[in-house]
């Protein structure tokens, strides 16, 4: 029995057949950007405070406006190798006055009006703003906002509006 069992499974061993499959690629992808600038030394948000006691005296007469705040938005620890900061404005639009941005307070006809402080050109929704990093890594959008009515006849209230600050780095 003993000369059966060696042919019978030399045969077994000799016809496993053996199949090799395609090569397969193995597609490694990524990217590397730049690391973002600290924004308003960490915190974030930006409130400009437009008054406590606006008159509404002072915004009776159609395409009239509260005296304009100024305030910096900083960014900060920029790093090495950024050149262009640039920053896209957007918000909700006002109805009527479609460069301004919607009040969502109480006062009524009013609009809120963001601007760059260093030229007064309008920071409308969608409007993109860019600037320089300076040699310290540093970069200071200057800007300037306002409550602006154009039709006149502002009813006391409430101002509110949210602008979104959305940077590229460069």
């Amino acid at each position: 029995m003993r000369k059966l069992f060696i042919p019978v499974s030399m045969f077994l061993m000799s016809s496993a057949a053996v199949f090799a499959a395609d090569p397969v690629n193995i597609n490694i992808t990524g990217k590397v950007v730049a690391s973002p600038c600290v924004v308003n030394s960490g915190s974030g948000d930006l409130t400009m405070d437009l008054g406590q006691n606006i008159q509404a005296s002072t915004l009776a007469t159609a395409g009239s406006g509260s005296t304009p705040v100024t305030q910096d938005l900083k960014l900060t620890s920029c790093p090495v190798g950024t050149t262009n900061v640039k920053a896209t404005f957007t918000g909700t639009a006002d109805t009527t006055s479609t460069t301004m941005y919607k009040n969502t307070g109480t006062a009524t006809p009013l609009a809120v009006e963001l601007s760059n402080a260093e030229d007064s050109s309008l920071l409308s929704n969608g409007t993109t703003l860019t600037l320089p990093v300076l040699a310290d890594n540093t970069v200071t959008f200057k800007l300037k906002a306002r409550a602006y009515t154009a039709a006149g006849s502002v009813t006391p209230g409430t101002i509110s509006s949210v602008v979104v600050a959305d940077f590229t780095y460069q």
